[in-house]
């Protein structure tokens, strides 16, 4: 296997035969180099995919259907949603730049 960084030794696949870093733990016990976030991996991707690819969706959707169900204050309702995502996105962006900091 070719080294492309210096800590390409240390990535190793799970029982799955996904790559995973052990750089990547929470506690930053292994790797002390690596700046801990904010939130744990798993939270910052989850609210990566909900903020970035489910509430602009879930905005268009309603927005297309809302009103041929006769659904009241679509555009309230599609607001809010992109509103709701539009925080999602701050929320792991201040993550990842605190972590930038450490």
């Amino acid at each position: 296997m070719e080294k492309r960084g210096k800590h390409m030794a240390d990535i190793t696949p799970d029982e799955e035969g996904l790559f995973v870093t052990p750089s990547l733990d929470d506690t930053n016990e292994l790797r002390p180099d690596v700046p801990k976030y904010i939130m744990p991996s798993k939270v910052y991707d989850v609210l990566k995919w909900v903020g970035l690819i489910l509430m602009p969706a879930l905005a268009a959707l309603v927005g297309a259907v809302g009103p041929a169900w006769g659904m009241p204050k679509v555009d309230a309702v599609v607001l809010t949603i992109n509103a709701l995502g539009t925080f999602i996105g701050v929320c792991i962006g201040a993550s990842h730049i605190s972590s930038m900091g450490r």
